[in-house]
């Protein structure tokens, strides 16, 4: 590759341009290189580069609007659709450390990671309006006693590797794998799981019954229980 366009020896605003660029083609399905938006993101997490750091927010926040339009059952309005969005970024930037950036091997694990970042906004706010409820119906005191210790929240789980690691360990097949990935890093429905994946499953019913097998069998096993917090 030629020195000038080497992605190492661009200028931010030629990289974010040919990031932009690269994305519109992977958008119309064309071929596309990604090693440009992956050396901005380098630069941005590893460089700790405002610039570039401000224009992955402006390439890939249309991506994120995407992601919160598409959980399940959620419709916020506009303006709490872009807290979400904005919510999100700032926990990739908070959680996303050069060091995970090493271990990352291409654009799409940087991407994951910026997906489970939304996850864990949707789900936070989920889980806060859930306690709002609990809290009208039941007195502080009763709901949560002196002394006793808070469980981890959602996107704490949702954005641990080692959590991850071992759900990954026990899961038996390819459903399985897709059933987990789809439900809860991409956050979409049976439906569009049988959509995005053709060929994986028979029908819906087929997805229902090895996710509800999954979910029963994690919940069972000790060293998940143990990770959680959870005693018998």
């Amino acid at each position: 590759m030629p020195y000038e366009t080497s992605p190492q020896h661009m200028s931010v605003e030629d990289l974010a341009q040919k990031c932009a660029q690269e994305t519109q083609h992977f958008r119309w399905n064309q071929a596309s290189d990604t090693q440009y938006c992956f050396e901005l993101f380098r630069r941005a997490i590893a460089n700790h580069d405002q610039v570039a750091w401000d224009k992955v927010i402006t390439l890939y926040q249309w991506q994120v609007e995407r992601w919160v339009r598409r959980y399940p059952d959620f419709q916020p309005s506009r303006d709490d659709e872009q807290d979400f969005v904005f919510e999100a970024f700032e926990r990739f930037w908070k959680y996303f450390t050069p060091d995970k950036l090493n271990k990352s091997k291409n654009l799409a694990a940087v991407l994951s990671y910026l997906h489970m970042c939304v996850n864990g906004s949707v789900l936070d706010h989920r889980r806060k309006n859930h306690q709002r409820q609990v809290d009208q119906d039941e007195g502080e005191e009763e709901r949560n006693p002196p002394g006793q210790d808070q469980v981890q929240v959602p996107e704490e789980f949702l954005q641990n590797e080692e959590f991850w690691r071992l759900v990954q360990s026990r899961l038996k097949d390819k459903k399985e794998q897709t059933v987990v990935y789809a439900s809860f890093s991409l956050a979409i429905s049976p439906r569009e799981i049988l959509d995005e994946y053709p060929g994986v499953f028979r029908d819906i019913d087929e997805i229902y019954q090895c996710k509800s097998n999954v979910l029963a069998r994690l919940s069972r096993d000790p060293e998940i229980k143990k990770f959680l917090g959870l005693n018998d």
